[in-house]
Order: structure tokens, then C-alpha cells, then sequence
């Protein structure tokens, strides 16, 4: 005899794939909702197990109710992995058919004008490929679905993302294709930020005005504003956030609070640093790519001797922002430990000598 947590879900699933009636499927997610607290969670799995078959549902935006109670169930505690080679197969047969749509798109696309300003280029032809995208969508039902349904599906796989590092790592090959589509479909920015998250991954922070660093490993990190905070509050010395804003960062409190966190430092990457060991000032722009970008993602800071390294320079202007973290259930963490003077010498000379 099915639990009634099971029972719930299999009602919510046939109201989900033959209610024409909005009302009839939030009666179903509200049996479930009710039955859900204190369940076993052999008896929740069951309910995973029986939603994730939703996914495939024929109309993309009841697939969407799945996804969303799927989250909302993880989100609360149930363990995900009766759900998770359903969910990431579902992202993955959407997304890969959305890539061949882009990439088909694209191609119809033709170069553009001569005369164009190269600062438009991108958006030029980002609008002429999202117009073409449309006249494909109509000649290719499949694909028009997978959009749709991409669309309807990824605040679920989000959220299941955020709980899961075991999915996140079974997903990872699905950043080149998020990369891909990310100016033309909402979800593949959000998709892209998630799956590049560093799990585990050695990093060193060195502020070669103070010749003061820390080094240990970084996971969940999801931009690059979200580092500086964790940075800021695990660098010795003086307090330089407060430690609401910290918690917001690492996971710990709510995921938004109304205060503003002021940066400490510009970033740079390790190509930064000058001969005699000095970081451009702050005014020289001439550091380009050097510079870690605030919105940009952990990920693409590059790597010396197997770690992400960050060089901490005076901050280049006021920078100040939302004390916010992107996703609710995705904990951040700075394992560090402050280095010796000898320990930050040996990595500015290695920085000195790479750069």
C-alpha cells in the first residue's frame, strides 16, 4: 500500500498530465505539502521518484510544476537522489537540442556590416540570431519544445543543483553549451553560474602591499562580488565586513539582507604584478585582463601551480553592493589558513616569475 506521501504525489502527477484546471493541481500540491513534514525519507524518495516522471510531461509548463516541486521538496530537507538522473537527463536533452537550435541559428545569421561599430557587433548579432531562433522554433517542433521547456524546468534544477555536488559534477560538461546559450535563453546564465562553482579547489590571496596572504580551498563560490565577501572576512587583520554579511555569503543566514558591503580591495589575477612586486594603481587601466571582474565567476580566475590565485590591491574606487548570495541553499566556504612570510615570499616569487 502506498505511503501517503506517495499517494500525494502520484495525484499531483495525474493532475499535472490530464487537469486542464490550474485550481485542481495546487489542491494536489497543497495534499503534498501537508503530508510532507515528518516523512521517512525512504517515503519521500518514493515521491521524488514519482514527480521526476513529470518532467517528461507533454505540456513544458506543467513539466515546470514538477521541476519547482521537486526543488521545493530538496530545498526542505529531502535527500535528491531519487530525482537526480532525472532531472539532470531532462536538462540535458533540453539543453543540447536548445544548442543545436542557437547553433542553426547562428548560422543563418550573415556577417555583419563593414561599417558597424565593434562595440555593436555582439548585440548586432545576438538580435538577428535571436530573431532567426524564432523562424527555426516554428519549423522544429522538438526543439521549440526543449526551449519551452528549458525554460520551465531550471528554477527545479537549481535548486536541486544547489543541494546536490554529486549532480553538479555529473553536469559539469554542460557548461560549454549553458556558455553557448546564455545571450539568448534565460536559464543558461543561471545554469552556467551553478556548474562553475569550485568545489574543493586550492586558491591563494596575497595582498603584496602588506606581503600578507592567506591559502586553502574554496567551494560553492558563485561570483566573484561573493569572494571578495568571504575574502574580507577571512583575511587577518582588521574587520573589514560585518559578520551578517559574511553569513549571507557563506550560506549561513538568509540568502538577502538590507545592508551594503563595501569592497576592500580591487582583484587581480597573478599576471597583475609588477617587476619589484608591485599591483598597477589604482587608476591604470592598462592592467586589462588582469583585473578579476565583479560579476565574473571564480572559475575563470586563472591558476598557478594548481591554484586560483588573487592578488588583493587598494580598491580602484567606491564599490558598494547588496549583502545577497545568488542561490538559497548553495553554502560557501573559504577553508583558509593565514601564510607565514616565508610561505607569501616563495609565492610572489613565483607569481614574479609566471607573470
Amino acid at each position: 500500500m502506498p505511503s501517503a506521501l506517495g499517494q500525494a504525489a502520484r495525484e499531483l502527477l495525474t493532475a499535472i498530465g490530464t487537469s486542464t484546471s490550474d485550481d485542481e493541481v495546487d489542491d494536489r500540491i497543497g495534499a503534498l505539502a501537508e503530508a510532507l513534514p515528518g516523512a521517512p525519507d525512504d517515503e519521500a524518495g518514493e515521491a521524488l521518484a514519482i514527480l521526476a516522471a513529470g518532467l517528461r510531461a507533454t505540456e513544458p509548463a506543467r513539466a515546470g510544476v514538477a521541476a519547482r516541486v521537486i526543488g521545493a521538496m530538496v530545498e526542505a530537507g529531502v535527500p535528491p537522489a531519487a530525482a537526480r538522473d532525472a532531472m539532470l537527463d531532462s536538462l540535458r536533452w533540453n539543453i543540447e537540442l536548445c544548442v543545436e537550435l542557437a547553433q542553426a541559428a547562428a548560422a543563418a545569421v550573415p556577417p555583419p556590416p563593414q561599417d558597424l561599430d565593434a562595440e555593436r557587433v555582439d548585440e548586432w548579432l545576438t538580435e538577428r540570431e535571436s530573431n532567426a531562433l524564432q523562424v527555426l522554433a516554428a519549423q522544429n517542433p522538438a526543439a521549440a519544445d526543449a526551449w519551452q521547456r528549458l525554460g520551465a524546468t531550471w528554477p527545479g534544477a537549481i535548486a536541486l543543483l544547489s543541494v546536490d555536488p554529486g549532480a553538479r559534477e555529473q553536469a559539469s560538461d554542460l557548461i560549454g553549451a549553458a556558455e553557448r546559450i546564455c545571450e539568448l535563453h534565460e536559464a543558461a546564465g543561471w545554469l552556467r553560474s551553478i556548474l562553475s562553482v569550485p568545489r574543493d579547489e586550492p586558491f591563494v590571496a596575497i595582498e603584496p602591499a602588506t606581503r600578507t596572504g592567506i591559502a586553502g580551498r574554496m567551494s560553492g563560490v558563485v561570483e566573484n562580488l561573493q569572494l571578495s565577501v568571504l575574502l574580507m572576512d577571512a583575511f587577518p587583520g582588521e574587520r573589514r565586513v560585518s559578520e551578517a554579511a559574511a553569513a549571507v555569503a557563506r550560506g549561513d543566514g538568509p540568502q538577502r539582507i538590507d545592508e551594503q558591503v563595501s569592497g576592500a580591495w580591487s582583484l587581480y589575477t597573478y599576471e597583475a604584478l609588477r617587476p619589484g612586486g608591485a599591483l598597477p594603481a589604482p587608476a591604470d587601466h592598462s592592467a586589462g585582463h588582469a583585473w578579476i571582474v565583479d560579476e565574473g565567476l571564480p572559475a575563470a580566475i586563472p591558476r598557478l601551480d594548481d591554484h586560483r590565485v588573487i592578488l588583493l590591491g587598494p580598491p580602484a574606487h567606491e564599490r558598494s553592493w547588496q549583502a545577497q548570495r545568488m542561490f538559497l541553499k548553495l553554502p560557501a566556504t573559504l577553508d583558509a589558513h593565514v601564510l607565514d612570510e616565508t610561505a607569501v615570499g616563495d609565492w610572489l616569487g613565483r607569481i614574479a616569475a609566471a607573470a
